[in-house]
This record gives C-alpha cells, structure tokens and sequence, in this order.
C-alpha cells in the first residue's frame, strides 16, 4: 500500500549531454530522476553533442565515441574515442568553451564546474554526461534521488519501459515531456493508479550576447554564462507552463 501522504514524482529522461533548459525545469519538479541510460546509443543525437554560441554563431560541440558496435550498445555502455585525433579531445573541447564564452560575464562561474565534470575519470559517455548533469543541478539547487535504469535491470520499450520503471520506484505521478502523449499508454498507467503530467515548457528568451537575434534551444549553460546560476534559474522557471494532465 502506497502511503498517500507525500507523493512520490518521478521523471525519467536519456542522460543527454549539455541538456537544455527543459532538462533543468522538468528534474526540478520530482522526487527522482531516472537516468534513462539503459536505451541504444544513437550516434549525431544529442547523447553525445549539443549547440552553443561560437565564434561565427551557433554550432555543435561534441563528445568523439567509438562507433564500431554503436548500433548494438545501449548508452551505459558507449565509449568515448580518444584514439587518433581524439587523444586530446578534453583539451579540444574545453578550448573550444574558452573561446566561445571566455568573454561572458559569468564564464568564471560557470566554466570550472564544466571543467571539473569534462574531466571525469572515465571513458564512458554516459559518466560524463551524468556529472555535468549532477553538477549543474546542484548549482541550481535542483536535489532529487538519481537512479540509473540499467541498475533497474527492466526490458522493454516505450510506454512499458517507463511504466515498469515508475512501478519499481513506486511512482504516484509520473512528470513526461510533450512527446509523451504520442507514445505512453495512458490506460496502463490508470490501470497501475500512476498519475500522468505532462511538462509542457516554453523557452524564455533572454540577453544573449554574440547574437543579433535571440537563438532557442541551446546548451543551457548558455544561459547560465550569459546571467549566472541564480538568475539563470529563475530565468528558466519563467518558462514553466505547469503540468497538465491533458
């Protein structure tokens, strides 16, 4: 039996890398947040690469894996390259931060916590990703449980991946993106008395320097480096609608 006092909200997203605002606002709302890390790593997706601001305006910044057995390998286990030309990809990486945000008013705020999580003691993907996840959480003060599906050892896809997993966590209310309503099954969930929300978030534009008009859906650090942690949350929560169970 459920204990009704207080409910218990999960959401459940893929571990992208340099997720955007959505990302931030949609973990901000639940008890736990379930790293979807246990689906198929789908190379040139945003798992492993995402747009910022550049020199000569937006481009992708990216993470080198290994591509031999992509097609096969879930995200927990994809590695990064760092053969060849990527031998210094953290380096590269960086410098490639440096130059696009060096001047920005807050880069001294924002770019160590980047460098630190960059620097992660591993070649798994999904390990960097978590820690720039974790640590941009923590400067937003965003604090829910971090549970990894693959630990959950659950098959299956779609709508009965995320049920099953709401299950084994107990879920009351289960907050998903827009797209969910295309995909989950609704029935199930009432059938299991899991309560479906939907996150229906809208981008706030803001200043934003380099740019002659205002770029949407970008790295969130965007945002952070253009108006720091505490401004840049209340930025990013000016673009919730709420949930809705529609």
């Amino acid at each position: 039996v459920k204990c009704r006092g207080k409910e218990m909200i999960i959401t459940i997203h893929q571990p992208e890398h340099l997720p955007w605002l959505g990302f931030f606002n949609k973990i901000s709302k639940a008890e736990k947040f379930v790293i979807l890390d246990n689906v198929q790593f789908e190379k040139n997706y945003f798992q492993n690469r995402n747009r910022i601001i550049g020199s000569n305006g937006v481009q992708f910044i990216n993470v080198p894996t290994k591509t031999k057995g992509h097609m096969h390998n879930k995200l927990a286990q994809t590695e990064i390259s760092t053969e060849g030309v990527n031998s210094k990809w953290r380096e590269k990486y960086l410098r490639t931060i440096q130059m696009s945000y060096g001047k920005h008013l807050y880069f001294h705020d924002v770019y160590p916590v980047l460098e630190e999580a960059i620097n992660t003691n591993s070649e798994l993907l999904c390990d960097i990703n978590i820690a720039i996840i974790k640590s941009f959480a923590d400067k937003l003060d965003i604090y829910p449980e971090y549970v990894r599906a693959s630990e959950l050892q659950l098959i299956g896809g779609k709508s009965d991946l995320i049920l099953d997993i709401c299950k084994c966590l107990n879920a009351d209310v289960y907050i998903a993106g827009p797209s969910g309503r295309d995909y989950l099954n609704i029935e199930h969930f009432r059938e299991a008395r899991i309560d479906v929300r939907y996150n229906d978030y809208h981008h706030p534009i803001y200043p934003q320097r380099k740019t002659k008009e205002f770029e949407s859906h970008l790295a969130a650090m965007d945002l952070f480096m253009n108006h720091g942690w505490i401004e840049g949350k209340r930025i990013m929560m000016e673009g919730n609608e709420g949930l809705s169970k529609e």
